[in-house]
């Protein structure tokens, strides 16, 4: 199966796509390769094309954080958050309810390395498995920027 990212800027370069899911230009959070929440809110990374009821993961590096909030995927009302809201490789498993799926990015956090895959392209690439059907899998599920080579 061929890998496809749903997070059309994995690098975060500000001219590349930069826009919420609210339609706010995020070029001004983008820098060196990363995502930096500066604003006194949440910011929405949309996914698109998330098939309903498909299971999904998300893979993302928290690079810095003094969040007091914590970062989540949320859709229609269900959210799915990582066990870590530390620094380092995190990994999500999640299932869409909705069309308007999304990163909620807390203020104070830096993020990079953000990845959105389909669950059996992540697992048959990465070995990530199944985590036991949780919703969140564990922070040492090895996550992978989009530029890394795959390694079967």
């Amino acid at each position: 199966m061929q890998r496809i990212n749903l997070w059309p800027n994995p690098d975060f370069v500000p001219s590349g796509f930069h826009t919420s899911g609210s339609g706010k230009d995020l070029a001004e959070y983008m820098s060196a390769g990363r995502f930096t929440n500066t604003s006194p809110d949440y910011i929405d990374l949309p996914f698109a094309s998330c098939e309903l009821g498909a299971e999904y993961v998300c893979c993302f590096n928290i690079s810095a954080t003094v969040a007091v909030k914590n970062i989540a995927i949320w859709s229609g009302s269900g959210s799915w958050k990582p066990q870590a809201q530390t620094v380092g490789m995190q990994t999500i498993r999640f299932v869409p309810a909705a069309a308007d799926t999304r990163l909620g990015v807390p203020p104070g956090m830096t993020i990079d390395s953000l990845i959105v895959e389909l669950a059996d392209t992540f697992d048959e690439t990465s070995g990530g498995g199944r985590g036991g059907g949780s919703q969140s899998a564990s922070a040492e599920t090895p996550c992978r920027s989009a530029k890394a080579p795959v390694m079967a």
